[in-house]
């Protein structure tokens, strides 16, 4: 406890690289994470749960700019926890070590610049920011301060999507010919975003993840029935190396909810349906191949069909949202892998706004910047 004392009394006399130095010292003693959580909407309370599970880590305060939103969360804080109106409490508190940013797409980049200028490590919502370059700021500014940058893309944790890896990264499916995405709902029409920015992200960010790589190029078209000002229905399509070709339907205004991945390969297609809790991965041991030979018959020239089983992986339930948060204070206390950081982002939104950009011209494909 004295050298804990002895470094904490020093910390006034410390540049602000210093006091991370410091700060990260401090945690390695202590082994405890203390977080503040800046909005309490739609996922806000779900990521105060799962901090608050963690024994690793204490959510200290919590922000928003409704009073009546604090006491959706008044079982999952003790006692001592600070509520404030103001974001800047949070972030210029000298007891916090991390921020937790679950507010609007728009507020993003201001609140996580503040913070990383304020010393504190970051987990935001997905995603980082609607620029890729205000992105490619953030991922300097956090290198710089030796701050951690995470974002929540959630998917990359979900243990069905981890199995999709799996069987292309062991094979299974042969030769990836092109990935389908279905993410349709009624509703929950956002006013701050268009259904691209909402919904596509998540769909993005998966095939990056399968494919590892990024999309060259994208084409999208466009629609707004409900007579929004962005759209509310998009078909999203990307062209990835290798000749991998994807695509992305998402809407706010289909009454038919789907939540698909589909991967198709020369061996066999795998799909992923979120909605199916008893059987989420299902393998179809079916495809069709190029043969090396000529075929005798011209009918069946270079083409070879594939039959075989239908299997049902085993996938071990786990709730995506507490696992990320479980790696976010992993990546702070014990520098582990960091796979949604702001590069990871950043590749997401410079897809997105290429799809923007194809629906803002008919469907023209649009270049991936980097």
């Amino acid at each position: 406890m004295q050298i804990l004392t002895g470094i904490i009394s020093m910390n006034m006399r410390l540049t602000l690289l210093g006091k991370i130095i410091l700060r990260t010292r401090i945690m390695a003693l202590t082994k405890k994470l203390k977080v503040g959580v800046i909005g309490l909407g739609h996922w806000g309370p779900n990521i105060i749960r799962s901090l608050s599970v963690n024994r690793r880590c204490s959510v200290q305060a919590v922000c928003d700019i409704r009073e009546t939103t604090f006491h959706n969360i008044e079982t999952l804080v003790s006692p001592e926890c600070r509520k404030t109106l103001l974001s800047r409490e949070v972030i210029e508190s000298p007891d916090i070590d991390a921020v937790v940013i679950a507010t609007t797409p728009s507020t993003h980049f201001e609140l996580v610049k503040q913070a990383l200028h304020a010393g504190k490590h970051i987990f935001c919502e997905k995603p980082l920011t609607l620029d890729p370059k205000k992105d490619q700021e953030l991922c300097d500014l956090a290198k710089t301060s030796n701050l951690k940058l995470v974002v929540g893309y959630t998917f990359l944790f979900n243990n069905s999507v981890r199995k999709l890896k799996e069987l292309i990264d062991n094979g299974r499916m042969g030769q990836l010919y092109y990935l389908t995405a279905t993410r349709t709902h009624m509703g929950l029409v956002r006013e701050d975003a268009s259904v691209v920015w909402d919904l596509a992200p998540h769909d993005v960010a998966i095939m990056n993840y399968l494919l590892d790589s990024v999309p060259e190029r994208v084409s999208a078209v466009g629609g707004q029935p409900l007579g929004l000002d962005v759209p509310d229905v998009a078909f999203i399509n990307l062209f990835y190396p290798n000749k991998i070709l994807a695509q992305i339907h998402v809407s706010w205004v289909d009454s038919n909810k789907e939540r698909l991945v589909c991967v198709i390969g020369s061996k066999a297609r795998a799909v992923f349906n979120d909605l199916d809790n008893l059987e989420p991965v299902r393998l179809f041991e079916k495809g069709i191949g190029v043969s090396s030979h000529v075929q005798p018959d011209y009918g069946e020239f270079k083409f070879l069909l594939r039959d075989g089983d239908i299997i049902s992986p085993k996938i071990q339930q786990q709730e995506p949202l507490k696992m990320i948060l479980d790696s976010f204070v992993r990546v702070v206390l014990e520098e582990g892998d960091n796979m949604t950081d702001g590069n990871f982002a950043r590749n997401v939104s410079s897809a997105i706004v290429a799809a923007q950009k194809s629906i803002e011209n008919f469907g023209a494909p649009q270049k991936v910047e980097p």
